[in-house]
C-alpha cells in the first residue's frame, strides 16, 4: 500500500509537469495564431497586419493606441444599470425564401457572411442601422477565442453582426464617423446538441477552406444566430477590433449565450486556412483598457438559468467545462485520484493501528497475575 501510494504520487507530479509545459508551449506558439478579423471593408490600407503582431498595430494605425479601444473585459459588478436603454428591435432578419443568396467568404482573417441592407435595427438607438456583414472570432480547443470577456472569462467563440448608420451611403463611408457603426455581439458556448441554425453556415466550410475563397448559401433566418433573449445586454462605446481601429462603434454584447456542439466548433477551428497551409484560428484581439469608460447594462435581475449573467456575478454557460484545457482537466482528475488514494492510505493506517491495538489488548488479558510467595521472593 505504501509503495502504491508513493508511485501514484510520483506519476501525478510527472504528468502535471508534462502537461503544464505543453500548455505553455501552445500559448507561446505564434505560428498558429492568425490574422484578426475585419469589422469593415477597409483592408488596412494595404499594410499587412495580423493577430501575432497586434502590439505593433499602433505604429501603422494611430487609432489602435486610442483610449476607447475594443474588445474589453466586462466587469458585471461594475456595470451600471440604465433603465432608459430601449429594447432592440430587428427587422428583415428572416431571409428564408429570399431569392438572393448570401456570400460566405474566408478572407484570411475570419469567416464572413455578407448581409443585405434590408436587414436593419429599427429601435434601440438614436438612428436606424442597416446590416452589412457578420463574422466570427474563435480559438482552439485549448484556447477559447472570444474577444470580449465577462468577469475575465473567455468563451469558445464570438459572433459580431455589423451595422452602419443609414444616413451614410455604405459601411466604408460610416466606418470613421462618430455615430457610424453598431455591432451586436454574442458569446458562443458549447452545448450538448447540434445547432441547426449555425449548421447552415458551418456546412459550407469546406467550400471556403482556402484564403480568399467564397461560396453562396441560401438565405435563412439570421435572427436565430443571436440569443433568444435580446433584452439582456451590456453596452459601451468602443472601436473596431482590427486596424485601423476606428473608435466609432456602439457595442452591444448580449448576456445570454448561444450554444453549438463541440463538433461544430471544431469544424470552425480546424477547417479554414490562412495563407498556404496555416490554420485560421485564434483570430481575436486581447481585451483593452477601459480608460474610464462606463459599461451599462439593461438588466439587474438574478439569473434564471445557465449562461445568464447578472450585475454582481456571472454564471457560466452550458458546456463551460470545455473552457478548460486538457492539462487543467488532467490536473483535476489526478488531484481527485490523489485525494482518494490519500484517504485510502489513511483508512488503511487506521485499520492497521486498530488491529494491532486489539492484539496487544488481548495479550495483556491472557497474562495471569500470580502474587509471589515469601519463598519465591
Amino acid at each position: 500500500m505504501f509503495k502504491a501510494f508513493f508511485i501514484l504520487l510520483f506519476l501525478h507530479g510527472l504528468v502535471l509537469n508534462t502537461f503544464s509545459s505543453s500548455s505553455s508551449e501552445e500559448e507561446d506558439d505564434d505560428g498558429s495564431s492568425k490574422k484578426e478579423s475585419e469589422e469593415h471593408p477597409l483592408k488596412g490600407h494595404g499594410v499587412h497586419w495580423g493577430y501575432e503582431d497586434q502590439a505593433a498595430w499602433s505604429s501603422e494605425y494611430s487609432h489602435c493606441s486610442g483610449k476607447s479601444q475594443s474588445p474589453i473585459n466586462i466587469d458585471s459588478r461594475r456595470a451600471v444599470y440604465d433603465p432608459k436603454m430601449p429594447p432592440i428591435t430587428l427587422e428583415g432578419y428572416d431571409l428564408t425564401g429570399d431569392d438572393s443568396a448570401l456570400t460566405l467568404l474566408n478572407n484570411g482573417h475570419t469567416l464572413q457572411l455578407s448581409l443585405p441592407n434590408t436587414m436593419h435595427i429599427v429601435s434601440g438607438f438614436d438612428s436606424e442601422y442597416r446590416a452589412a456583414q457578420l463574422h466570427f472570432h474563435w480559438g482552439t480547443k485549448e484556447v477559447p477565442g472570444s474577444e470580449h470577456t465577462i468577469d475575465n472569462v473567455h468563451f469558445p467563440a464570438e459572433i459580431h453582426v455589423v451595422h452602419y448608420n443609414s444616413k451614410y451611403a455604405d459601411l466604408s463611408k460610416a466606418a470613421n464617423q462618430s455615430d457610424g457603426l453598431v455591432v451586436l455581439g454574442g458569446f458562443i458556448g458549447i452545448g450538448l446538441h447540434e445547432n441547426d441554425n449555425y449548421e447552415k453556415i458551418l456546412a459550407a466550410l469546406t467550400d471556403v477552406s482556402t484564403e480568399e475563397s467564397n461560396t453562396e448559401i441560401p438565405g435563412f433566418n439570421v435572427r436565430h444566430l443571436l440569443p433568444n433573449n435580446l433584452k439582456r445586454f451590456y453596452r459601451y462605446n468602443g472601436s473596431l477590433t482590427t486596424p485601423p481601429c476606428f473608435q466609432t462603434v456602439n457595442w452591444t454584447m448580449f448576456n445570454d449565450t448561444i450554444t453549438v456542439s463541440r463538433r461544430q466548433l471544431a469544424a470552425l477551428e480546424e477547417t479554414l486556412k490562412a495563407g498556404r497551409q496555416q490554420h485560421l484560428n485564434k483570430n481575436f484581439r486581447t481585451p483593452q483598457l477601459l480608460h474610464g469608460r462606463q459599461v451599462f447594462a439593461s438588466f439587474t435581475d438574478m439569473p434564471t438559468g445557465a449562461g445568464r449573467g447578472r450585475l454582481g456575478g456571472f454564471v457560466p454557460s452550458p458546456g463551460s467545462s470545455d473552457f478548460l484545457s486538457r492539462g487543467d482537466i488532467l490536473a483535476i482528475a489526478f488531484g481527485a485520484l490523489f485525494a482518494v488514494t490519500l484517504l485510502l492510505f489513511l483508512l488503511f493506517a487506521y485499520l492497521q493501528h486498530k488491529k494491532y491495538s486489539k492484539i496487544r489488548e488481548d495479550l495483556r488479558q491472557n497474562v495471569i497475575y500470580k502474587p509471589a510467595t515469601k519463598e519465591e521472593s
